[in-house]
Parts: structure tokens; C-alpha cells; sequence
């Protein structure tokens, strides 16, 4: 078998859905091909490999030193393929493709159209830029059908193939159980507990998760919300609770590095985003991984992950439509332990690691045979 070396650039900064994406494809990878991770600047994605012994090369934020110690890179190490992940890794490639001696590759993990939310300057200067690089490719893996169609009708003409999110579900462990998540963040055993596990950024639309919540607990008293993440708009949403006078409904816990603990210690999880690229998102899948049932907006393609046997799609996603959902998982509470377990059953059927890393493999050795004349056996 011949072997497949891949870098993958991303930036130092990315701590997101799509900097686990990477992780998880470089520590499964083997044995079907060599990954290395390759990122730009300082910042905690580099802690974080080294902590999981994954190989790391870290590049200057300079674009001259950066371009070309990565060209050096290659070189020296026989690399392959180049996949590009992040908006930041896309503008790199614009200015290196003219140089570079190997094939690249474009992962595009979300909306790029929608990246930049949390700041007007950087939406209508960043989203450009990203979409600049990523129009200088010539291939590109889409993390599901909803981006390859975006890609397809915003005219980019590359080659696009489409691999979904996976994870390794032994891998997912609950590290503090239900009862004393619960007694640390005084949530009674009999509560009703929603989990939103996700950045504080406008595209995850928590800001009407609040008021939706806020509307259930006029009719429900016995219910609680727990939101996991940190972000640009953070203080905007806790002023917002302040607001509604529910600091003792809603918890904020801030960045958790095993977030599924939370997620175990609810009834349900809830993402209602105005946008996922992803199929399934990571903390979706995290949520099946420890038996929760989920309610997710209707967009990207995640109505094609959950069901009425798995969770709860918010048909219209809105402050309204976000509450009846989540009424509707507080009236069916009897439901949710049998919805979890099919609902782990069907991802693990279907966006294992295995599965995972190889259509990666499939991907990459197609794009390497049509580019030249080497047979990549299975």
C-alpha cells in the first residue's frame, strides 16, 4: 500500500466544532494514512494536541515566514496533500497554491457566509477574504450536503465531496455523573433540565433560546437551563437573563472541556442555531453518545439525523417555534430515556470514527490518483 502523508493547517486559535473535526481525524487516521497537524500562530489547539501526543508543527501568523516554512515543511517531509480548515487557513492558500508542489484541499466545516456574525467589520472583511481563498481551490470536502449545495450555488467550480462528522463513542466519558452535576449547580433531581452546549456567537441564536425558555417557565416553574460555552456574547445573554429575572433558572457554566457531562446530567439538549454546517454537529453527536435526545433547529441537514423516535426538529426557528419544541420534550419526559438510546443507536450506526476516517481516506486518494499517476490501494 502506498502511503498517504497529510498535513492539516488550521489556526492556532480554532477551539470549535471544527478544530475537533481535525483532532478526531488525525488521531483515527491510522492506519489508513499519516496526518499531521499543522497550525498557524499560538494558541490553545496546539496545547491541546500536544496533551493528546498527536504530531504538531506550529507556523508562524506572518503570511511570508508562514508560507514559507510550510513550503519547507512539505518538502522535508514528504507530504502528500495539503487540507486546508478555517477562514484564516483559506486566505493562507491563496497566496501559496502558485508555489505549492503537492495537491489541496479545502475542508469547509460552516456557513462561511456566516462566520463573522459577532462583528460588522469583520462580516463584511473577513467573509470576503474567506471566500476569496476558498475560491482559489480546486477541491473541496464538505462536511454535509447542505454546504456542497451553498458551495454549488454560490458558483465555486471545484471538485466537492462530502464527508460527514464522527466521533469514537467509547471515547465519550462521563467524568462527574447526573447526580452531582446536578447538586454542584443546585438543580433538583426531579428538574427538567435543557443542555445548549455551544459558543456564545449570534449564529447559535441563544439569545431566543433564552426568551423561548422564558416563556415555557411562565407555564412549567420545575425546569432549568443549562448553557455550556463562552463567546463574544456572553455578557449580552447573561444581562438578558438578568432582564427576565431567571438567575436562578438559567446557569451559565462557562467553557467545559468535558462538556457531556452536562449534557448526561439533562433531559435533553438543545441547539437551535440559525445555522449548522456539520452533520451532525460534534455536541449532537456527543448528546446520542450519552443517551440524551436532542432538539435541533431545521437547518443544514439535521432533520435527516433527527426524528420523532430521536429527538425534536423546531419546524420554524423562532422564539415561538423554540418553545413549543421544548414543551413538547417536557410533555413526552417519559419518552426521552427510550428516544436516547435510538438515538444512540442510529449515530453509531452511522458517523462512527471508522466510517469517518474512511471517506476521508476515499476522498484523498481519489484526489491524489486523479493528480498523478499513482495507484493509492485500499
Amino acid at each position: 500500500m502506498s502511503e498517504i502523508r497529510v498535513l492539516q493547517i488550521i489556526s492556532g486559535n480554532d477551539i470549535g466544532g471544527g478544530a475537533n473535526h481535525v483532532l478526531n481525524l488525525i488521531n483515527y487516521s491510522l492506519p489508513r494514512f499519516i496526518c499531521i497537524l499543522g497550525v498557524i500562530g499560538d494558541g490553545p489547539l496546539y496545547d491541546k494536541a500536544k496533551d493528546m501526543h498527536i504530531d504538531v508543527v506550529k507556523f508562524p501568523k506572518g503570511l511570508l515566514k508562514c508560507k514559507n516554512q510550510i513550503l519547507e515543511y512539505v518538502l522535508e517531509n514528504n507530504i502528500d496533500l495539503i487540507d486546508f480548515h478555517g477562514a484564516k487557513a483559506f486566505l493562507l492558500h491563496y497566496f501559496l497554491k502558485k508555489y505549492l508542489n503537492v495537491v489541496s484541499v479545502a475542508t469547509i466545516h460552516s456557513n462561511y457566509k456566516q462566520d463573522f456574525l459577532n462583528s460588522k467589520f469583520k462580516f463584511i472583511f473577513f467573509t470576503y477574504l474567506s471566500i476569496i481563498g476558498l475560491k482559489s481551490f480546486d477541491y473541496y470536502v464538505c462536511v454535509s450536503k447542505y454546504i456542497k449545495d451553498l458551495m454549488t450555488k454560490d458558483g465555486f467550480k471545484g471538485q466537492k465531496f462530502i464527508v460527514s462528522n464522527g466521533i469514537n463513542f467509547n471515547s465519550v466519558k462521563v467524568n462527574e455523573n447526573n447526580s452531582k452535576i446536578r447538586k454542584k449547580l443546585n438543580i433538583g433531581e426531579d428538574d427538567f433540565v435543557f443542555a445548549n452546549v455551544a459558543r456564545m456567537h449570534p449564529v447559535k441564536n441563544q439569545l431566543n433560546l433564552i426568551k423561548a425558555f422564558s416563556e415555557l417557565e411562565k407555564e412549567v416553574k420545575n425546569i432549568r437551563l443549562i448553557i455550556v460555552g463562552d463567546g463574544p456574547l456572553e455578557q449580552e445573554l447573561k444581562s438578558k437573563v438578568s432582564e427576565l429575572d431567571l438567575e436562578d433558572k438559567i446557569i451559565f457554566t462557562g467553557f467545559k472541556e468535558n462538556a457531556a457531562d452536562y449534557v448526561n446530567a439533562s433531559n435533553v439538549s438543545i441547539l437551535n442555531s440559525l445555522s449548522e454546517g456539520g452533520l451532525p454537529p460534534l455536541v449532537i453527536l456527543e448528546s446520542a453518545a450519552v443517551k440524551v435526545p436532542v432538539i435541533v433547529s431545521k437547518v443544514g441537514d439535521l432533520d435527516h439525523v433527527v426524528n420523532e423516535k430521536t429527538g425534536f426538529v423546531i419546524e420554524n426557528n423562532d422564539i415561538y417555534g423554540t418553545y413549543k419544541s421544548m414543551k413538547d420534550a417536557f410533555i413526552s419526559r417519559d419518552k426521552l430515556v427510550g428516544m436516547g438510546n435510538s438515538f444512540y443507536d442510529f449515530c453509531m450506526s452511522n458517523y462512527s470514527t471508522d466510517k469517518f476516517c474512511s471517506d476521508y481516506y476515499n476522498v484523498y486518494k481519489k484526489i491524489l490518483t486523479y493528480n498523478r499517476s499513482v495507484n493509492y490501494d485500499k
